[in-house]
């Protein structure tokens, strides 16, 4: 089916492959007809791309509105009929083939996702992105080996890749080779001092190595960047205890009584801690005012039980006790831990806490 428009004295024809010439434009040469005519010079694609260019400049702006949902298939369908590949896109580039595939992930449509990267790639051999992410793909699917292949091109071809570092040692930390999981994260931290959660990710892999010491630096390290961090603080004085220095674990707890809880993050470990020292009446303190801003925050309710059972406040204790339980019984007993370590019995029993 053909429309044919009259737009300043020239026909402009409107056909089926209409959007798949707009759909080009914007996937590989971001939006440049410029250098889509580079590539497409047959006569047949330049009289339709010059159409749609002169289309443009007079009466419409032609974008995504013309041809959403890019269905891959149908993309690929269209190439098949006009003998296009991937070497004819000399002058293309491929970051909207990696944000396509990006979408189809997310959407659970992983096959599709990976076809789309390989045809990136067949463009660009030297896009690590894509092998990144490809790489990443093939290990939701169980495909290691060939993700390891990927993901060590990635970083080849681009070192400050960080995110490629990071994945390579999440996969060599499962499969238990925590001395390359520690390589390629502390290559990672390099390049990105300030992504915390590494730091604990590469003191647990050295923790398992039984390097204590370097673990122990490893939470140093994070501490120099983020000094009130309350859980770096608290690995660090169990690594400490767990290699006999009583004394560097007691400082660093002394460090934690000491701090006060910016946010979320670490409140459980700092009210343990508090409570470890008989500091109630802190922990009340601190928590009772976050409690005005996150009303039916479970979590910390279930941290002011301790201390207002040990202050005498045994009614607030057992109401709270029992708000909690109703609200997610599940959530109390995970935290029996905490009642058995700091409440006698009888105190669980005046609680209701059996």
């Amino acid at each position: 089916m053909k429309v044919e428009l009259m737009v300043k004295n020239n026909i402009i024809t409107i056909a089926e492959e209409t959007p798949f010439f707009i759909m080009l434009r914007d996937l590989f040469y971001g939006s440049d007809w410029i250098n889509l005519k580079k590539d497409f010079k047959e006569e047949n694609f330049i009289n339709h791309i010059n159409a749609l260019e002169f289309l443009e400049k007079n009466i419409v702006i032609l974008d995504e509105n013309f041809y959403e949902p890019v269905i891959w298939s149908e993309l690929m369908a269209f190439f098949n009929e006009y003998s296009i590949t991937p070497e004819k896109f000399e002058h293309a580039t491929v970051d909207g083939l990696y944000d396509l595939a990006l979408e189809y992930a997310d959407k659970s449509l992983i096959g599709d996702a990976k076809n789309i990267l390989e045809f990136a790639i067949k463009i660009d051999k030297n896009y690590a992105p894509a092998y990144e992410l490809l790489g990443s793909l093939l290990i939701e699917q169980g495909e290691t080996e060939d993700a390891l292949k990927y993901l060590e091109r990635a970083i080849e071809i681009d070192p400050w890749l960080v995110q490629g570092y990071s994945t390579l040692g999440e996969v060599y930390y499962n499969m238990g080779r925590y001395e390359m999981a520690v390589k390629y994260w502390e290559k990672e931290v390099e390049y990105a001092p300030n992504d915390l959660f590494t730091y604990f990710m590469l003191a647990d892999a050295y923790t398992r190595m039984n390097k204590y010491q370097k673990a122990i630096e490893v939470l140093n390290r994070l501490l120099d960047i983020d000094k009130n961090n309350i859980i770096a603080m608290f690995e660090l004085a169990q690594l400490y205890r767990k290699i006999g220095k009583e004394a560097e674990a007691r400082t660093v707890e002394e460090e934690i009584l000491r701090s006060k809880p910016i946010d979320i993050n670490g409140i459980e470990i700092w009210a343990k801690i508090q409570m470890k020292y008989g500091r109630y009446n802190e922990v009340i303190k601190v928590i009772e005012p976050m409690l005005e801003s996150k009303y039916n925050a479970v979590d910390l309710k279930t941290l002011l039980i301790v201390p207002y059972m040990k202050i005498g406040e045994i009614e607030k204790a057992r109401k709270l006790f029992e708000e909690v339980k109703q609200n997610d019984f599940w959530y109390a007993y995970s935290k029996k831990e905490i009642f058995d370590q700091f409440l006698t019995e009888r105190e669980k029993g005046l609680c209701g806490i059996s």
